[in-house]
């Protein structure tokens, strides 16, 4: 109910500013509907919302701060909307079992590094109980749960384009300070698209591996390099191959899995229900 309510408001409100908004509003509109075109109304009310949170919060309600909130979130969105009408192809590898477990991945160029990281664990089947952080050449960007002291800024805020990768491009993702997986990203590709892409175009285009087993990265090492020192170590631990995952890589099922099993993830660093 309080939804509808809300959209409905808004709506009032979008009409009413291409009406009767100031001249110099209608002419920032005119200019970003030249670069977002059919998209123009969606982020249009997304600037709404944002200008009535920010005015609800202040209990203030001049039209003339309203129409500036509007106005810098447009101007914002003139840059930023050309880079986020393009994707980037990547290649990402779990260091030193390259050969073994491995994903080509399409996603979106514009989306914060903390996104991506969620994205990036989620496709090696990471459970998300550790710290994480970016490794690049303009810092190291890690999770919110990181101390402040060892990054350069919090992933959050930060996003990909704003690294100003190029194709041939590395970076990486360090995951779990104490057992140490790293996923080395090599950008291979960067398109461009007619509309904005989001988290839901992200797509698994292949792979191989079915992804690393949690806190147990020198078994995982030993079982690729060194099957049968592997069988030996898990039987004087008590245990058989049943205890492990081993099921193959389905690109299909990767896929159809991908969203619900980032959004339970992301839930768990937004939310710290894990010690990380």
């Amino acid at each position: 109910m309080l939804e509808n309510h809300i959209f409905e408001c808004v709506d009032h409100i979008y009409d009413d500013i291409i009406l009767n908004g100031s001249d110099e509003l209608k002419d920032i509109i005119r200019q970003f509907e030249d670069v977002a075109g059919d998209e123009s109304p969606y982020f249009l009310k997304k600037g709404i919302m944002l200008a009535m949170t920010l005015c609800l919060n202040q209990l203030q309600f001049q039209d003339e701060l309203f129409e500036g909130v509007l106005q810098e979130y447009l101007e914002h969105m003139m840059e930023a909307i050309p880079e986020m009408k393009k994707t980037v192809i990547c290649r990402i590898v779990v260091r030193e079992l390259e050969k073994y477990i491995h994903r080509q991945v399409r996603i979106p160029y514009h989306m914060p590094l903390d996104e991506l990281a969620y994205y990036i664990l989620t496709i090696f089947q990471a459970e998300g109980t550790h710290l994480f952080t970016f490794i690049t050449d303009q810092g190291k960007f890690g999770c919110d749960q990181c101390d402040e002291e060892m990054l350069d800024d919090y992933a959050s805020d930060v996003f990909l384009d704003e690294l100003d990768l190029k194709k041939g491009d590395t970076f990486s993702l360090w995951y779990d300070f104490g057992d140490d997986y790293i996923f080395d990203i090599q950008i291979q590709d960067i398109e461009q698209h007619p509309n904005v892409q989001t988290l839901h175009d992200i797509e698994i285009m292949a792979g191989e591996g079915f992804g690393i087993w949690e806190d147990e990265h020198s078994l995982l090492d030993m079982y690729y390099h060194d099957r049968q020192a592997f069988v030996e170590h898990i039987q004087d631990l008590g245990l058989n191959l049943d205890d492990f995952i081993f099921e193959a890589f389905d690109v299909d099922t990767a896929n159809g899995a991908l969203f619900d099993d980032y959004e339970f993830l992301k839930h768990a660093y937004m939310y710290d229900e894990y010690e990380m």
